[in-house]
C-alpha cells in the first residue's frame, strides 16, 4: 500500500491541519466527498480521543500522533498511531442506544459512530504504541459492478 502521513502534535487545534491534509489526497486517491466526509469525521473523533484521553494534560503539545492512509484493493486504509495510554476502542461496549438521554452513560458513542462506518478494524498495543488499523471500502455506484 503507497500510503500517505501525517504527523500531529496533541493539541485539537491540529484537526484543522489533519482536515486540509485529507482534503489535499482526495483527488489522487479517488476519494469521493461522501467517504472524505467520514473519514474527517473519524479520523476527527479518534484524534480527538486521543488527545483528551490519552496523555495527561501537562503533556499537551508534548506527544505525536501519526496517521497513515492509503489505497487498498477495495477502498483505502487508515492507520492511526500513538503513543499514549493502552486503549483499545473495540473493547469498549456499544452504548445502550434503546434508553433515553438522560438515561445514557456520557461518552461512548463517538466509538460507536467509527465503528459502525469503518467496514474494518483492528487494534494492536506494539510496545507503547496503540495501532488502530482501519478500512473503508469503496461505494459502488448503483447498477455498476
Amino acid at each position: 500500500m503507497s500510503k500517505e502521513t501525517i504527523v500531529l502534535s496533541n493539541d485539537l487545534k491540529e484537526l484543522e491541519r489533519l482536515s486540509v491534509f485529507l482534503r489535499s489526497l482526495s483527488a489522487a486517491m479517488n476519494i469521493d466527498d461522501q467517504t472524505l466526509n467520514l473519514l474527517n469525521l473519524v479520523c476527527d473523533e479518534l484524534v480527538t480521543n486521543i488527545i483528551m484521553y490519552g496523555y495527561p494534560l501537562e503533556e499537551r503539545r508534548m506527544h505525536t500522533i501519526r496517521i497513515d492512509i492509503g489505497m487498498v484493493a477495495d477502498g483505502w486504509g487508515l492507520q492511526i498511531t500513538d503513543w499514549g495510554v493502552a486503549f483499545n476502542p473495540l473493547s469498549k461496549a456499544d452504548p445502550r442506544l434503546d434508553l433515553g438521554v438522560e438515561e445514557r452513560q456520557i461518552g461512548g458513542l463517538g466509538i460507536h459512530f467509527v465503528r459502525r462506518v469503518m467496514d474494518g478494524m483492528r487494534y494492536e498495543r506494539v510496545g507503547s504504541e496503540n495501532v488502530l488499523t482501519m478500512t473503508k471500502r469503496r461505494v459502488k455506484e448503483e447498477g455498476i459492478s
